[in-house]
């Protein structure tokens, strides 16, 4: 199965067949929809209904456990999102400092000669190395010097990724096939977490290095070291691949667009101070609008599926027309394109597939028809965090880099859909620093 065709191959069936319609895949009947007014029923006002289970569940439990937010339905999904909130409120979202250091090395890595880096590799690694100092209070450092147990974290975490979307899609058919490799890369990533766990555990209280670490708030709400271990797994995933592909596909477009480049860095250098505060960077139009359409055109969750647990109906799929109800009987599983309910043209204009910031300031109204970090009760939590660390970092690119330019072989776009959604090929770019 080539994966890396799957988003623009469902787009243009979506155009021929119509916003909701059925496919066979791998022998299974699956219901397609990008109607805004299907997924918020899924996702928000019936989702008892529709809980996470199937496939999806069974690949992800052995890498994220049975307890993480992202594997639990009704009072364990509350108990285990309820861990989880108090971190991503402002007080922690808005410390800057957290992130500096690390898009510093970012900055520190990219080539000052004009020669050709890949952006998508080095965000990866900056967005692992600030998510591990924030998570467990040490960085991975792979963008400096990583010791060995953190180089063989990043190649297990980043291989079991893999797989389990691989095993998500592919169902009982790769499951019933027996994979060591695989349960010793999970095995090794949930004992690198677990060897900070007992470290946090063993350290004396008064000699914490600063007043915040996620492990640090999770060991004491009583969680066992399962948990513990489970919940940090979930919340890499959620706040590093997620911010990486997001800030990914905001350089693959700006290296596409010096127009927007030159209006953005007109903005950032209209505030004095190096070190932006996070009210700063909130009031920063352009640069939110330029997040906004990365976002849009690249959710980094771009597509995802539910199966309801009771025959139900969906609003729009049925008629002639495609706009009635339809049933979905019980156990048929549903999979929705963000991808494509975000390029439709009638929600978004002829222009829909084009890199435009400007749409935000056109009194744009968007509800269900925008959703770049899912919606509903299971909303990413991680959303703030991901988006300052993403202003952040392009701030502080563009006041050291005056242009950005893309050196790949201007063939197909190819994406590679896992958890989320990465360029097959990177995203292959030269910057030019600024001399000033």
């Amino acid at each position: 199965m080539n994966t890396h065709a799957l988003l623009p191959l469902w787009d243009a069936r979506f155009k021929r067949y119509g916003n909701t319609h059925y496919t066979l895949t791998l022998g299974k009947w699956v219901l397609m929809t990008n109607e805004p007014e299907n997924v918020k029923v899924i996702l928000g006002t019936k989702m008892a209904e529709w809980p996470i289970d199937g496939t999806r569940l069974h690949a992800s439990v052995p890498v994220l456990g049975r307890k993480s937010v992202f594997t639990t339905n009704g009072a364990q999904w509350r108990e285990a999102r309820g861990m989880i909130r108090p971190s991503f409120v402002r007080d922690q979202v808005a410390d800057l400092h957290c992130f500096a250091k690390h898009v510093g090395n970012f900055l520190n890595a990219i080539p000052k000669d004009g020669s050709t880096f890949d952006m998508q590799e080095l965000l990866l690694s900056m967005t692992m190395d600030s998510s591990t100092d924030f998570l467990l209070g040490y960085s991975t450092n792979s963008l400096l010097e990583p010791s060995p147990e953190a180089k063989q974290f990043l190649e297990d975490f980043e291989y079991t990724s893999r797989e389990a979307a691989k095993k998500s899609r592919l169902g009982t058919l790769l499951n019933l096939l027996p994979n060591g490799e695989f349960q010793a890369a999970v095995t090794r990533v949930r004992e690198y977490v677990r060897a900070y766990i007992r470290k946090s555990q063993a350290e004396k209280t008064d000699k914490k290095e600063r007043d915040y670490v996620f492990l640090h708030e999770i060991l004491k709400s009583g969680a066992d070291e399962e948990h513990a271990i489970d919940q940090v797994l979930s919340v890499i995933i959620a706040g590093r691949d997620t911010t990486a592909a997001a800030m990914t596909a905001c350089f693959y477009y700006l290296a596409r667009n010096p127009e927007v480049v030159k209006k953005l860095r007109k903005e950032i250098f209209d505030v004095e101070d190096e070190m932006p505060t996070w009210e700063q960077l909130k009031n920063m139009k352009y640069l939110n609008m330029v997040i906004k359409e990365g976002l849009r055109l690249f959710p980094p969750a771009s597509t995802n599926s539910r199966a309801p647990i009771k025959d139900t109906v969906l609003p729009r799929g049925g008629g002639p027309d495609g706009k009635q109800p339809i049933l979905v009987p019980k156990g048929q599983v549903v999979r929705w394109s963000l991808y494509s309910l975000h390029r439709r043209k009638d929600i978004w204009g002829e222009d829909a597939h084009e890199f435009r910031p400007e749409r935000w300031d056109e009194n744009l109204r968007v509800g269900w028809e925008y959703i770049p970090f899912s919606g509903g009760p299971r909303i990413c939590l991680g959303q703030q965090f991901a988006l300052t660390q993403i202003e952040y970092a392009l701030f502080k690119f563009f006041r050291a880099f005056k242009s950005i330019e893309p050196r790949d072989d201007n063939g197909p776009l190819l994406l590679r859909t896992n958890l989320t959604v990465t360029f097959a090929k990177g995203c292959l770019v030269s910057a030019t620093p600024d001399s000033n």
